[in-house]
């Protein structure tokens, strides 16, 4: 008798992980939103020149960056940027999601105005940027705002990285304005008013 009941707990143990590994595969399946469109992943070893290259690379980019806002996950950016990268733009995200919004976008155009190596494993890459973006509620999906025809003028800095460029560093032209203009030394409260 002992050994029955221990191969029914054993059964029903068995049976109920079964059952709850099904209930949590389904879940995810509902869950996941299917791709907007497919982007390409970069491949690690490629015969295409290093100029296209890097642009797939940031074409890539920008695709996942998009998918991250909307899906409020900016993992998948490390496939073609650094770990810091990724950071920075999962701090940008959370930092809107603080507002209980998420940020809805669309490139819909990308002209590469320059593209530079100046070491073998360092690329420099200038590009003319048109966006739409939505601010939406992340409970409801409900517009709060929305912009049309955004311009940016984006630098990217890319590193030959095991294999394959990532995306190390990214300034828009409105930051690159910023950190022109910003002071040479650090105000103190004192000289600020604080």
């Amino acid at each position: 008798m002992i050994q029955i009941r221990k191969t029914s707990h054993c059964s029903v143990l068995a049976i109920l992980l079964l059952f709850a590994l099904f209930c949590a595969c389904s879940r995810q399946q509902e869950s996941a939103a299917p791709p907007a469109k497919a982007a390409t992943p970069v491949p690690l070893q490629t015969d295409l020149p290093r100029e296209e290259l890097v642009k797939k690379v940031i074409a890539r980019y920008n695709y996942l960056l998009a998918e991250g806002y909307k899906n409020l996950n900016m993992n998948p950016l490390q496939e073609v940027a650094s770990v810091l990268q990724a950071e920075k733009a999962y701090s940008h995200m959370a930092a809107i999601g603080e507002g209980k919004v998420r940020m809805v976008s669309q490139l819909k155009k990308m002209n590469f105005v320059h593209v530079n190596f100046p070491s073998d494993g360092k690329a420099e890459v200038q590009t003319h940027e048109i966006w739409d973006f939505a601010y939406t509620d992340i409970k409801t999906g409900r517009k709060n705002e929305e912009v049309k025809d955004f311009p940016y003028d984006v630098n990217y800095t890319l590193e030959a990285k095991d294999g394959r460029w990532l995306i190390t560093d990214i300034v828009a032209g409105s930051e690159q304005d910023a950190r022109e203009n910003m002071p040479k030394k650090p105000v103190t409260g004192k000289e600020s008013g604080k």
